[in-house]
């Protein structure tokens, strides 16, 4: 639990501070803080891919568990994207209906415009990897730069949405989204038990490394304290793939399904890394759900690793 508030404190500073700036100063050129907020974004990317690259033994890790890792990762997020499209066209509003018929009308099919974002985000993780892996990059501590682009991203766009009008708390007490993240759980469960038939890991370590929801810097940690550190690289490659898979889908799934499909999708990191991406692709109404969604995910994984762990 204290895990969980350490990473949700910080975040829920920045964004009240950024949520209330314009209570005090109403001056903000929001071109400057668009372009701001895109600048941080590929900053971020990059830095994320520079910290894998210098994870000791990457290489060997993903050789011995990589294809049970992406396994589960593939299955758990294929499951969330298929159980929240059902859950979408189940429980939409015809305001809702209204809004996808305008956006059929309105946008033609490109493919171009389909994989372009994606290629563009996926590219700058590589080019982090690529440089942090062949010692190009000088020795910094990283994590604090992140947390540091981190915490401004998600005060930008906390100023980006107390400028759009929004009613923050008919979103955050609204039972659909509370709804959609218990779905986005229990499908990510489902994914991970029906690849557990087809891997030599049981059901229950399955269901274990799942858990994770994308926080690879939890899980890989709390099974190796556990006692399991082969598990535990298991649940690390799954919930870095889980991450390197939400930041390419979200701009694909905004563009053809309801943004709270690309929110599930990013599972506990809708809160926090994959967040000004949701914010980006799937617009700024989209925060609040995702915060609320990545926030009680956030919550429950240090608690549901240790319990299917001790099944």
């Amino acid at each position: 639990m204290n895990i969980a508030l350490a990473n949700l404190l910080p975040i829920f500073i920045a964004f009240v501070l950024g949520f209330n700036l314009r209570r005090f100063y109403r001056g903000l050129n929001m071109n400057v803080v668009e372009r701001t907020s895109n600048v941080c974004l590929y900053c971020l990317l990059i830095l994320m891919g520079v910290t894998i690259g210098l994870i000791p033994g990457i290489f060997q890790k993903l050789s011995l568990v990589g294809l049970n890792a992406i396994s589960i990762a593939v299955g758990s997020s294929l499951s969330i994207a298929i159980v929240l499209a059902v859950f979408h066209i189940k429980t939409r509003s015809n305001y809702e209906d209204e809004i996808d018929r305008s956006t059929a009308q309105k946008t033609s099919f490109d493919m171009i415009d389909y994989v372009k974002d994606p290629l563009q985000l996926g590219a700058l993780v590589l080019i982090g990897f690529a440089v942090s892996v062949y010692n190009v990059t000088p020795y910094l501590n990283y994590d604090i730069i992140i947390s540091t682009l981190l915490y401004l991203l998600i005060f930008i766009i906390a100023i980006k949405l107390s400028h759009s009008g929004l009613e923050l708390k008919t979103i955050f007490f609204n039972r659909r989204n509370i709804a959609m993240t218990l779905c986005t759980v229990l499908a990510s469960y489902f994914g991970a038990a029906v690849i557990s038939l087809f891997i030599p890991l049981s059901l229950t370590q399955s269901l274990a490394v799942s858990s994770g929801f994308g926080w690879y810097t939890l899980s890989g940690i709390l099974f190796t304290k556990m006692g399991d550190p082969l598990l535990g690289s298991v649940a690390f490659i799954c919930d870095l793939s889980r991450e390197v898979i939400a930041l390419l889908l979200i701009p694909t799934l905004s563009r053809v399904g309801n943004g709270n499909i690309a929110i599930g999708v990013a599972g506990a990191t809708a809160m926090d890394v994959t967040l000004p991406i949701i914010e980006k692709h799937c617009g700024v109404s989209y925060v609040p759900v995702a915060l609320l969604s990545g926030g009680i995910i956030t919550i429950i994984v240090p608690f549901l690793i240790p319990f299917f762990f001790s099944l």
